[in-house]
């Protein structure tokens, strides 16, 4: 499916209050406001899986350790890594997403 250009713009106003909670609502299911509003109102389905920001967070590090061992191997600095470690925690993540999402289904 091809990805239109959002072209257009609708502005509203609203009082602080009701921004603070269209905000909360909108950054609490990883969305911005506008992606919020526009998938409120043309009844997309929204769930919001309490836990997943924890799952992010630990694949965001285990990420970041991966590049730096690409690095080091990249640069010669060492040839031989042990990966076991990073294979059980990306195990235990894995459970952790089938858990969540299995609560949602």
């Amino acid at each position: 499916m091809k990805k239109q250009a959002k072209t257009e713009i609708i502005s509203t106003r609203v009082t602080s209050e009701q921004r603070e909670i269209i905000e909360g609502k909108a950054y609490s299911s990883y969305r911005t406001p506008s992606m919020y509003l526009r998938d409120c109102a043309l009844g997309k389905k929204i769930i919001v899986v309490k836990g997943v920001d924890e799952v992010a967070d630990e694949l965001r590090k285990i990420g970041n350790n991966l590049n730096q061992l690409t690095r080091a191997v990249n640069s010669g600095y060492c040839y031989q890594i042990d990966l076991s470690e990073t294979r059980e925690e990306v195990a235990r993540l894995w459970q952790s997403l089938n858990s969540l999402t299995q609560e949602v289904r």
